[in-house]
């Protein structure tokens, strides 16, 4: 049975039923998009992030660059001076949106989210 937070992803020689929580970040590469997963799997696939990122739950994940797409689930720290969210896997990754924006849409997301989406 498919639930709201499973995604089916079709990589190059497979098809993966991923629970969206096990997305931590998605990278974009050109036409492809790269998921990493909280495993430490990373799967590429053939979609922009842009249309990837349609697919997924939208109150879960933010843009905070052209190039990355986050779940907000696995923020740690939002660096407004240096511009850096940390996540908890000891990333840090540049955000290019405001920063008003961005901590408005974070905070938003996870008021929603806490509002009814499943665990």
């Amino acid at each position: 049975m498919n639930t709201p937070n499973k995604i089916v992803i079709s990589s190059q020689d497979h098809l993966h039923l991923i629970n969206q929580n096990e997305i931590m970040l998605c990278k974009s590469d050109d036409c492809y998009t790269l998921i990493h997963l909280t495993n430490g799997d990373k799967l590429m696939i053939s979609k922009s992030l842009t249309k990837f990122s349609k697919e997924l739950h939208q109150l879960m994940f933010v843009r905070i660059s052209q190039s990355y797409l986050i779940n907000i689930n696995f923020i740690k720290i939002v660096d407004k001076k240096r511009k850096h969210i940390e996540l908890t896997d000891k990333q840090q990754l540049q955000f290019t949106r405001t920063i008003k924006d961005l901590l408005v849409s974070i905070s938003n997301n996870f008021a929603d989210l806490n509002n009814g989406w499943p665990n």
